[in-house]
């Protein structure tokens, strides 16, 4: 077996090398692009091949994600060929990434949900032999999430109504311009953050993928949609002011970022990484569609896991 960094050149074999092997997703050569290639923490000698008789048989990425100044390390995506399993291919891709990740001054290594730029917000427990991996090499359950779906057919998200009340409030609902950029990226910056990024590459697409509401010219809550995963129907992140939630004010964002899904030609929308699902459900008749937990590992002090 060799093991070596990946290039543009496995595109097409590594993306059908993820869609035989991570059932569970949706992938495409489109995809595993933005995922691998893509990524802006994209280090070739983090995203490794495994390879036997010239074939791919496992693939692992690390990253490494800077937010202010806390450097955190990601496994980001793995996966081994169903017919190479427990041959020792992911033991031997996993210690090669750690050891480069805990290099680079980190304190932990978290699995899948490497915001901005991830296929899904932590591991779907259904990958059960992914679970026992992980688990059985120090990583340790911590949080986890959900990911809802919205049936767009028969719902139109007419928001007129809604809108024309919210501009008696003195509450401005609109799609965000290029001229809004400054604005509304000190605001997510002041207020959401860990959603910057997300919503910086919103501001790339064609119309931008941000809806946002204003009050006295100042940005009050955002809604985005495109930003990750792109193409495939992706809505968030979003947020609201907390003195200024109840109001409608996401509700209405929500639902013009869905409108603009719809108008895509999609039949469904998945809203990812969900907080409130309540808010969701009530607001556009979202369900549950996928449950992951999230994992982590802190730097090892003296305990080396492969001994």
């Amino acid at each position: 077996m060799d093991i070596l960094p990946v290039d543009k050149t496995d595109l097409h074999s590594l993306s059908e090398f993820l869609k035989r092997n991570l059932v569970y997703e949706n992938i495409t050569e489109e995809l595993a692009k933005e995922k691998i290639f893509d990524d802006p923490d994209f280090d070739p000698e983090k995203a490794l091949k495994a390879i036997i008789n010239s074939e791919i048989v496992g693939f692992m990425q690390g990253v490494v994600r800077k937010f202010k100044s806390r450097r955190t390390g990601f496994i980001k995506l793995f996966a081994t060929d169903e017919k190479c399993r427990r041959q020792g291919i992911a033991s031997a891709l996993l210690k090669i990434i750690e050891e480069k990740l805990w290099s680079e001054n980190i304190e932990e290594i978290r699995i899948l949900d490497s915001s901005p730029n991830y296929l899904q917000p932590g591991l779907d427990p259904r990958y059960t032999e992914a679970y026992v991996f992980i688990t059985r090499r120090g990583y340790e359950k911590f949080d986890e999430d959900v990911n809802m779906e919205v049936d767009l057919e028969g719902q139109d998200f007419s928001t007129d109504r809604e809108e024309e009340d919210l501009l008696g409030q003195g509450i401005e609902i609109k799609r965000a311009s290029p001229e809004d950029r400054q604005l509304v990226f000190s605001f997510i910056d002041e207020n959401f953050a860990t959603s910057l990024k997300e919503v910086e590459v919103s501001f790339k697409n064609r119309p931008i993928s941000t809806h946002i509401g204003l009050k006295n010219g100042r940005v009050i809550a955002f809604a985005t949609y495109d930003a990750n995963n792109l193409n495939t129907g992706w809505f968030g992140p979003m947020g609201t002011l907390k003195e200024l939630r109840g109001m409608g004010v996401g509700r209405v964002l929500l639902k013009r970022c869905l409108r603009d899904i719809k108008l895509q030609g999609r039949k469904t929308s998945t809203i990812a990484w969900v907080g409130p699902i309540a808010f969701y459900g009530d607001s556009v008749g979202a369900n549950v569609k996928r449950v992951f937990w999230r994992f982590k590992k802190t730097r090892p002090n003296r305990v080396n896991p492969w001994s």
